[in-house]
């Protein structure tokens, strides 16, 4: 006849069905031979056998050798590692759940017509969104204050250029006129980086805006406060590429540092 699952807890646990009708039988009767939970339980031997042997090497069942071999359930407070374990797993969903949250939004929202807007703070957080211009299909439009690439900030920037050249995405970058901006300028121009110099574009805003894919990034990088945030919007993305390619007409190229 089969017994009735004693501690429905044991599965939530994390224990199979049988595992836990097992465990639980132990508990009830202490030291006892495979054939007396064969018997109380209705599962045939060799699965119980087996069952013994998964409980065991859990370190919830001990095995004891004599004339006849007998198991016995360890102390109950052991289960903690089984909630200790649903816990982490629980932890380790959430932050899965976190990072694909997103993803998840930005699909629901593309499928409804409304614009995505992500937001990221901290370093960690502003070179997360950094790297997504990386997914670029096309070039990289970029406004820059070269002055907000000092500090923390910087080891990122060089970091995710390197990763940019690799994969050969072309930038395009507007920088006010100023000799920071003209000596940034010399250091990043190539054959992946194209630069134009605005006169009159205010320096010291400390902030860069990215322009890629149906994407705008805004990243706002300042001692006191680090956050980016990120614009998925055809009508957004529209207004500021044609402001971009307005203020790119008007730009000048940096001169040679040997040009007189």
């Amino acid at each position: 006849m089969k017994h009735d699952m004693p501690f429905p807890i044991l599965e939530k646990l994390g224990l199979s069905q049988t595992e836990a009708l097992i465990y639980g039988l132990l508990l009830e009767s202490g030291t006892t031979k495979a054939r007396d939970l064969v018997q109380k339980s209705d599962i045939g031997r060799g699965n119980v056998y087996n069952i013994l042997m998964q409980l065991k090497a859990k370190g919830l069942v001990l095995m004891i050798e004599g004339k006849q071999q007998q198991f016995q359930a360890v102390d109950p407070s052991k289960l903690r590692s089984l909630l200790e374990n649903q816990l982490n797993q629980a932890k380790r969903l959430e932050e899965e759940f976190q990072n694909t949250l997103p993803q998840l939004t930005s699909t629901f929202n593309l499928s409804t017509g409304k614009p995505v807007i992500e937001i990221f703070e901290g370093l960690e957080g502003s070179e997360k969104a950094l790297a997504d211009s990386l997914t670029s299909t096309g070039e990289i439009l970029t406004y820059l204050d070269p002055d907000a690439l000092a500090g923390p900030f910087a080891e990122i920037n060089k970091r995710y250029i390197k990763q940019r050249i690799e994969k050969q995405i072309k930038k395009r970058i507007i920088l006010p006129k100023t000799k920071t901006a003209e000596t940034y300028a010399q250091i990043m121009k190539g054959p992946f980086t194209e630069i134009r110099l605005v006169e009159n574009f205010a320096p010291g805003f400390s902030t860069a805006m990215e322009l890629y894919n149906n994407k705008v990034a805004f990243h706002t990088l300042t001692p006191k406060k680090t956050i980016s945030f990120i614009i998925e919007d055809s009508s957004v993305t529209a207004l500021q590429r044609a402001q971009f390619e307005c203020m790119w007409k008007i730009g000048d190229q940096p001169q040679s540092p040997h040009t007189s």
